[in-house]
């Protein structure tokens, strides 16, 4: 059956009846409609079970770490990406993942990992946030890490993924 969804007087949806899709009113600011991230609608849609609450990947990139990162910071090194605007190469294994919308705080993970290839087999390969300095190379608008492989100098890896959850 089809029908609306009206909350003082203005419809927020339609109800179609034939495709049974719900269609909210491209008029109607629903800018402040939430829901909680245990919410079984959300759950899902996300294809997610259980009692646990959900927490959303927040920014995600797989990159060409051998790329020539020419111009510096590069988006052709990207293959993929969400919430990623650029990688730059602060040196050979050093990249700083810049967001295109920055974290609410610094508090976030960091969930990486590498390739390495030397031309026979696979072999080990650290992806690590980059800590010199201490905390200041994890931001809001960004954050930077290494690569190399186990007990070696830094290395380029031509697959370094990372994701950020928050």
């Amino acid at each position: 059956m089809a029908g609306t969804l009206k909350v003082g007087g203005k419809v927020l949806a339609t109800h179609n009846s034939e495709t049974d899709e719900i269609s909210l009113d491209s008029a109607t600011n629903t800018s402040n409609l939430s829901f909680p991230a245990n919410h079984a609608g959300i759950k899902t849609a996300l294809n997610a079970s259980g009692d646990a609450p959900v927490f959303a990947c927040r920014a995600w990139v797989n990159f060409d770490g051998t790329n020539a990162f020419s111009p510096n910071p590069s988006t052709s090194a990207i293959r993929d990406s969400g919430n990623v605007s650029s990688i730059y190469q602060n040196g050979t294994g050093d990249y700083t993942v810049n967001f295109a919308t920055a974290m609410p705080d610094n508090d976030y993970v960091v969930a990486a990992c590498g390739r390495h290839w030397n031309g026979v087999s696979d072999y080990g390969f650290n992806v690590c946030i980059q800590t010199t300095d201490g905390d200041t190379n994890v931001t809001p608008s960004s954050v930077r890490i290494t690569t190399h492989q186990a007990s070696s100098t830094l290395q380029d890896s031509p697959i370094v993924s990372v994701a950020i959850f928050r």
